[in-house]
């Protein structure tokens, strides 16, 4: 058994946020308050972020045609009026970073384009590291015009990307915003801009966990680089208690007029005044959530099955010979490595039942949510006889593979809202082996990677191979860890514009969306 280490980052600072705490020497800067220090350089930030927008624009590609027939491609999640803006409360340390990263995740996922901004990156950027803990003090009037400068600003940049990117659907503030002022300050902006906001106040009673994120994650950041563990921890804690003298808990008495969420040792929340669609789903998200609870996810497909061998998609097809080799060896790694007594969950399809009855695990649920995508009327069909019949729609999911439905059958973005519940399970569980489909697993890799649904389609997730999935602060990283078994290929790559047009020549013809080949009912004619 050979391991292949296949990492994704899960730092959330280089993928999430476009400014970085590397540019420059992060360890020059005096703890020292004074007023030079405390002046953030917006401009520089600004002329920075513009630059790097410029090579992003002239790096991408658009792949997609304006004549291309749409008919059966479904929409995002409405956002059912004004944009949103997410505001984060809470001490430090009370796992408001890890939810806003999370929370982002999923509403991109069910593709609500998300995004979130960290007060506390900002702030490394424009005033600098190495602040001491008085820097946060609410009687250091210096530190305290400092930081709501900071904070403003960065709203502003919020605000900024939610009215110049037209997808744009939720931008997600993550601060401490521990005070009424600073709430009510958050509010009037977001008004001014038309921009709905709702608070998500995160409070944690619970020592044990509160040290436990200072000691592994806090006291790791630039703040803390080069510093003493205990010193660090000292000061860490020093900071939480100058947060505590001003902080002020959102009440349903004397704020019933907010939008908020409130979140109390991760189990029991109060909800107020939650009015729309997005608001909704993201409560329903939340009360799912156990950030505390950092448990490896191992998935697999099924093994080898006959249609496999045949390159047929769909079916319901039993396991070939190599399919029960590799059934036998997964058994065999599960006993290895201490993995029988965690649940194991299949589809109803006949291959993934197949594959863990060799298991020695008896704790085994059966999810019709986890079956194949649905090929519809190309079931049971080769990739090549879809594109010899019918080369039109085969074109079309090329063009877009996420959001093309097959012809009375279903598209990754009606998987993922199918797997929805799936998701909310895995949030909340501890190690499980899922043993599923292609589609399916690279539809739930995708969510725990936060990788574009545009590219979901196209995550390798080869047979025979266990996908190990290991919960970090702000994400997760992957290990593939690849059987000695035989098994077809069954991935096809990203295809280009050039290519499809190239082959719908071939076929004669020349213009993608021309003809209907199903009635609205899925009806071929």
């Amino acid at each position: 058994m050979v391991r292949s280490p296949n990492h994704v980052n899960g730092d959330f600072r280089r993928k999430q946020m476009e400014l970085n705490t590397d540019n420059g020497d992060t360890n020059s800067t005096s703890p020292l308050l004074n007023e030079e220090l405390l002046q953030p350089d917006f401009d520089a930030v600004r002329r920075l972020k513009m630059e790097r927008g410029k090579e992003r624009n002239t790096a991408s590609t658009n792949l997609q045609a304006s004549s291309l027939g749409r008919e059966r491609y479904i929409k995002p999640l409405p956002l059912d009026g004004a944009k949103q803006c997410y505001a984060m409360v809470g001490l430090p340390a009370r796992g408001k970073s890890c939810i806003a990263f999370k929370l982002a995740r999923y509403l991109n996922w069910i593709g609500v384009k998300s995004k979130v901004f960290n007060v506390g990156m900002y702030r490394r950027d424009l005033v600098g590291v190495n602040m001491s803990s008085d820097y946060y003090s609410p009687e250091n009037e210096e530190g305290v015009s400092s930081r709501t400068k900071v904070a403003l600003h960065v709203v502003d940049e919020l605000l900024r990307w939610l009215k110049e990117d037209p997808d744009a659907g939720v931008g997600i503030l993550d601060a401490t915003n521990t005070t009424r002022s600073r709430r009510k300050l958050m509010t009037e902006r977001c008004a001014e801009q038309g921009v709905q906001i709702m608070f998500i106040e995160s409070v944690l009673d619970m020592p044990e966990i509160e040290e436990k994120n200072i000691r592994e994650h806090k006291i790791r950041c630039p703040d803390y680089q080069g510093c003493d563990a205990d010193a660090a921890f000292r000061d860490f804690s020093a900071r939480i208690a100058n947060y505590k003298k001003a902080y002020e808990t959102l009440s349903l008495d004397l704020d019933r007029e907010l939008t908020f969420i409130r979140v109390s040792n991760i189990t029991q929340f109060h909800i107020n005044n939650v009015n729309c669609n997005v608001q909704s789903k993201s409560a329903y998200f939340l009360m799912n959530l156990r950030p505390h609870i950092m448990s490896t996810l191992y998935f697999t497909r099924h093994g080898e099955s006959n249609f496999n061998t045949e390159g047929k998609i769909g079916g319901d097809a039993g396991l070939s010979e190599n399919g029960k080799q590799y059934a036998a060896e997964l058994g065999k790694f599960v006993e290895d490595n201490g993995l029988s007594d965690i649940p194991v969950w299949t589809s109803l399809m006949k291959r993934t039942q197949e594959t863990g009855s060799y298991l020695p695990n008896t704790n085994v649920m059966r999810y019709k949510v986890l079956n194949e995508l649905d090929a519809g009327q190309c079931d049971g069909m080769t990739y090549q006889e879809i594109e010899d019949k019918y080369p039109e729609e085969f074109a079309l999911r090329d063009l877009d593979k996420f959001n093309y439905r097959y012809p009375r059958g279903e598209s990754y973005h009606d998987l993922c809202c199918r797997l929805e519940p799936i998701i909310m399970d895995l949030e909340k569980q501890r190690s499980v082996m899922v043993i599923c489909h292609q589609a399916v697993l690279r539809c739930v890799v995708g969510y725990l990677l936060d990788i574009p649904v545009e590219d979901m389609p196209y995550i390798k997730t080869p047979l025979h191979t266990v996908v190990k999935i290991t919960p970090t602060a702000y994400g997760c990283e992957r290990e593939d860890i690849k059987f000695g078994v035989a098994g077809a290929a069954t991935r096809r790559d990203k295809q280009t514009v050039e290519s499809i047009e190239q082959r719908l020549l071939k076929s004669g013809i020349s213009k993608v969306g021309s003809t209907e080949l199903w009635d609205n009912n899925g009806h071929n004619e």
